[in-house]
């Protein structure tokens, strides 16, 4: 084992020896730059379906509001019309416009909202699909 001040003599590399570090040493050099490359186009694709999927999210956010916004706007004119007519019932002593106008508004309440959801959400990711009808 070398002391402090000692002096080791390395043998000093012949021309070859010089040259196959080169070589080892451009050689490297070229494939990190090469894995720098493929790296770099990985983060980019991974970027843009990023972008992708974050954009038809947002395509989902704006249908589904849409089609929510619809759905209860149309239940609730549907419902204010049964009422309108249940009262009617009431007022006339019409007991067969009672028992529809209760009959719907029940139906009405039972039927899920949600219901189409998943079918507007399967046609929207369906390609084959050129319309979707809200």
């Amino acid at each position: 084992m070398a002391g402090k001040g000692t002096i080791i003599n390395i043998p000093k590399p012949s021309p070859l020896q010089l040259a196959d570090a080169y070589k080892m040493f451009i050689d490297a050099y070229k494939e990190n730059q090469q894995v720098a490359e493929i790296e770099k186009t990985k983060r980019v694709a991974i970027e843009a379906h990023k972008e992708v999927e974050l954009q038809r999210l947002k395509n989902q956010r704006e249908l589904l509001e849409t089609y929510f916004r619809n759905i209860f706007s149309e239940r609730q004119i549907v419902i204010a019309e049964m009422f309108d007519r249940l009262d009617k019932g009431i007022d006339s002593n019409n007991f067969d416009l009672i028992q529809q106008s209760l009959g719907a508004i029940v139906a009405i309440a039972q039927e899920s909202p949600l219901k189409g959801v998943q079918n507007l959400l399967r046609d929207y990711d369906n390609s084959d699909v050129d319309e979707l009808v809200i």
